[in-house]
């Protein structure tokens, strides 16, 4: 990815990451407009494509075939991503709302976020149905479909698809064919339901001849001229008082848009999707564009097609990019007649345009072909080699940014990012940020040590809200480590250089993701220091406090004691191949979860069971840590490779040779391990893999293990594990040695 160091001045979101979007931030990869942040929010770091969702149901292709990770796609671009839901926007102060974080402002916005069945406004469709979109949901269901049939063999089910068109007739085909194919079918009976008196009514009469003699030889049952009026459990109802009883109803029915653009005051037709010009511009609100399945283009009102999305993504960018460099808009015009390709569930599938209509496997091959070539665009693109622009830096004003403390963040903007975050007060702190003064002013409890720590991080995510929780974490985790309760915190941050409104955002959201974590964990925010250069990063210098007879060192640890960890392992090798374009955006958003994860009620269970002995795994990965443990008292420890934690993914970067800049001088401990033969090179590498944010290692007496594991369990740390053990030393030189059972 080229580095971009060009000052920001205005803000590009676009929100979904439907067809269109995907292929545009893929050309914009190639060049970035500059002075300008661009940012994706999708509440789904994979977004599926609609061409190979039946060959996914039917079992054709992986999860991963199928869908594009949007997640190395903003890697690649070096575009901003946020993987959150959209709840609504505000045309008039240009904000975007979403679920889990502060508002973002925007000078230019896309949408781009897809349909779903129009299922709402019909009594019961919403209780007792399964939409086909939003696809992840659905392929939830279907799963939970399969383990039911499966679980249940002798019992008869009945699955029915509401809506005649192409998508309930391919959904049914694909789920009947993964079901065969698994030797279920037998027990399931099968259902299309077809308001209009026919199926694809939008295909001509070839393309219908041929599916209902699919649907007639696979006994498919089509119940046409039934129009829904009501859905009750297990049961559709057409007004005049017809019934059709089913055990699963799934719905697939004309597209609608999502009722937050109506919402907000943007045009829109009477289905809800948002009214666009031949520019793609928003009727309302020209600085909005839509596109996909959300927009309706109404000069030229085409079906909700994938095609038609594609098509979209080229002049979207050019007229975004336009707007933004204050040029003239391109009207785009759709075409009319374009090439359907529908699958029969098999690999078979039949293809028509206009009055003429092909169908066969060498139609599906074909088919397959273009949908392989359309995803390679995304899995092949590789990242941009670092590179440093020889042009000169533009800045927003003329003035030169000096160092020193002119390089600080003005007051403006720091008074009015202040004004938005939730105060905090507490008695014992006389002068903090609600009595500012040139420093913080603490009351040290009698009787209490002080327990301070330091970090500091460069940028990690592209998500500043998120970077401001997992930066809390990773501040608070030797604190807790020590068995302290932390209490206030100061912060270190350095923004890159941007306009003062883009400067006031970021700062907002870094902190206000950091005061989520320190509220959680009782602490209070007394001030800190806010500088711009030329990259992120984000720091917290944190005071506690602790009574020293229940004080967590890493000497305290004794022989026969068992060692656990409170979090998966993983983290340094999957943002290193995150970096390179190497790793799932389902990997990143897992591990994302786990580093927002504080370790403040582990800590305070493992004090419950007179845990004596805790440090927090970081930088020097866990056999760095662990060896700190059992060097003051010289023993030695064995742990159980096949019990150790691990994030999805990590196992198999390492294996394949993929590390974190620090793992090699972290295998410098390797000298002080032995391993058992036959434990793969992964599971090895993952001794000395680097972590932020990362879980407690403790050692807790044996008598108290069980209830302390259940308890740290029981309190929302799922992948606490007993790795290993302590013991007295042994002959060797090596300490640690990795087994893969007790012995």
């Amino acid at each position: 990815m080229q580095q971009d160091l060009t000052p920001k001045a205005k803000h590009l979101i676009f929100v979904g990451g439907g067809h269109a979007h995907a292929l545009a931030l893929l050309m914009m990869a190639m060049k970035k407009p500059e002075g300008v942040k661009i940012t994706l929010i999708s509440n789904a770091i994979q977004t599926p494509y609609s061409g190979m969702l039946p060959g996914l149901i039917a079992g054709h292709y992986s999860f991963d075939e199928a869908h594009i990770d949007l997640g190395r796609l903003c890697r690649f671009a070096g575009v901003n991503f946020i993987e959150d839901y959209v709840t609504g926007i505000d045309p008039d102060n240009q904000t975007v709302h979403c679920r889990n974080h502060p508002d973002f402002s925007y000078d230019v916005l896309s949408i781009d976020t897809g349909s779903v069945p129009g299922h709402n406004q019909l009594p019961g469709a919403m209780e007792w149905t399964i939409p086909v979109k939003p696809v992840d949901r659905f392929l939830e269901h279907w799963q939970a479909i399969q383990t039911h049939i499966s679980q249940s063999p002798e019992a008869s089910v009945r699955i029915g698809a509401v809506g005649g068109g192409a998508s309930a007739v391919e959904v049914i085909l694909a789920m009947q064919h993964k079901l065969k194919q698994a030797q279920l079918a037998d027990q399931v009976s099968f259902h299309v339901i077809s308001g209009p008196d026919d199926i694809l009514p939008n295909h001509n009469d070839k393309v219908r001849n041929r599916y209902r003699n699919v649907l007639n030889k696979r006994q498919v049952e089509v119940h046409t001229g039934f129009t829904v009026s009501q859905v009750t459990e297990r049961c559709l109802h057409t007004a005049d008082e017809r019934t059709l009883e089913l055990d699963y109803i799934i719905w697939a029915t004309a597209a609608t848009g999502a009722e937050w653009p109506a919402q907000a005051g943007l045009q829109t037709g009477p289905s809800g999707c948002i009214e666009v010009n031949d520019c793609l511009q928003s009727l309302s609100h020209p600085n909005i564009f839509a596109c996909g399945d959300i927009a309706d283009m109404v000069n030229h009102p085409r079906p909700k097609a994938g095609v038609f999305a594609v098509r979209q993504g080229k002049p979207l960018l050019k007229n975004i990019l336009a707007m933004l460099a204050g040029k003239k808009l391109t009207p785009f015009k759709p075409q009319k007649q374009f090439l359907s390709l529908i699958s029969t569930g098999d690999k078979y599938a039949v293809a028509s345009r206009s009055n003429w209509s092909l169908a066969g496997r060498l139609i599906w091959h074909w088919k397959n072909r273009i949908d392989q070539k359309f995803m390679r665009r995304f899995s092949e693109a590789t990242m941009l080699p670092d590179a440093t622009s020889n042009k000169p830096v533009k800045v927003e004003n003329p003035d030169m940014r000096c160092g020193g403390c002119g390089a600080k963040v003005g007051n403006t903007v720091l008074q009015r990012v202040l004004a938005q975050l939730p105060s905090g007060h507490k008695d014992d702190i006389p002068v903090g940020l609600q009595h500012p003064d040139d420093a913080a002013v603490i009351a040290v409890p009698e009787g209490k040590l002080l327990v301070q720590s330091v970090d500091s991080f460069r940028q990690l995510i592209n998500d500043d809200y998120q970077f401001g929780k997992i930066a809390a974490v990773h501040a608070l985790g030797d604190v807790f480590a020590m068995g302290a309760t932390a209490h206030s915190a100061q912060a270190l941050v350095t923004l890159p250089h941007a306009s003062d409104e883009l400067l006031e955002e970021q700062l907002l959201h870094l902190l206000k993701g950091a005061l989520e974590i320190f509220t959680e964990c009782g602490v209070t925010l007394v001030g800190g220091h806010t500088s711009e250069g030329s990259e992120l990063s984000l720091g917290f210098a944190i005071n506690g406090f602790a009574d020293p007879q229940q004080l967590m060192t890493k000497g305290g640890i004794r022989s026969g004691d068992y060692l656990l960890v409170t979090k998966p392992l993983g983290t340094g090798v999957l943002f290193a191949s995150d970096m390179r374009g190497q790793a799932h955006g389902r990997w990143i958003s897992a591990a994302l979860q786990q580093m927002q994860h504080s370790n403040f009620r582990a800590s305070q269970i493992l004090g419950d069971f007179d845990c004596k002995a805790c440090t927090d795994i970081t930088g020097f990965g866990l056999a760095g840590h662990l060896l700190e443990m059992l060097s003051p008292g010289g023993f030695s420890a064995e742990l159980l490779s096949n019990s150790l934690p691990v994030l999805e993914g990590a196992e198999l970067c390492l294996q394949s040779g993929l590390q974190s800049s620090l793992h090699p001088d972290n295998q410098r401990y390797g000298s002080q391990v032995t391993v058992e033969k036959d434990i793969p090179a992964g599971r090895q590498e993952l001794l000395y893999d680097p972590q932020t944010a990362g879980g407690l290692l403790a050692a807790i007496h044996p008598d108290k293990l069980d209830d302390c594991l259940a308890a740290l369990q029981a309190a929302g740390y799922s992948h606490t594990a007993v790795i290993g053990k302590v013991t007295d030393p042994v002959g060797c030189s090596a300490k640690i040695r990795l087994i893969t059972d007790t012995e």
